[in-house]
């Protein structure tokens, strides 16, 4: 059987089709006009202009003044030493040369440590150079994806 009633919609209930009801403020549908407002023709605000944001400046590489020199084994059992030497380091002012050669064993949390110096370094604007890296290091570095990370941009 068929109803025959025909379905309206109130556009002050404004239910949705989903059938949840949904309250609207007057005030939200129609601002109240004053006399001011009325006469005046209703011209936007000009938004906030944000000044140009210039590229960093990244200063040339005028010799090490600090030296990071990772040992053969950079684990993360060595972590703590390898972090307090990186703090170390990171004290003195820069530029910064880091020396990789004889690094033997390395994993991951030896590679966040050098990663974590290297981001260090390029925030604050102190240039580093690679001294040397050994094949276990380039080999870990290039398996982890950071090595875009690690290349000073000079």
């Amino acid at each position: 059987m068929k109803d025959s009633r025909k379905k309206s919609r109130s556009k002050a209930a404004a239910v949705p089709r989903h059938g949840r009801a949904v309250r609207v403020a007057p005030a939200a549908i129609r601002p109240a006009a004053t006399p001011a407002a009325a006469s005046a023709p209703a011209i936007a605000a000009p938004a906030a202009i944000a000044p140009p944001v210039a590229a960093p400046v990244i200063p040339e590489f005028s010799g090490p003044r600090g030296r990071v020199v990772l040992g053969t084994s950079c684990t993360i059992q060595e972590a703590a030493a390898v972090r307090a030497h990186l703090l170390a380091q990171a004290a003195l002012p820069g530029p910064y040369e880091i020396d990789g050669g004889s690094v033997e064993m390395i994993d991951t949390a030896g590679v966040q440590l050098i990663v974590a110096f290297a981001l260090d370094c390029l925030e604050k604007g102190v240039p580093y150079r690679w001294a040397g890296r050994s094949a276990t290091l380039d080999k870990a570095i290039d398996l982890l994806g950071v090595s875009p990370l690690l290349e000073y941009p000079a």
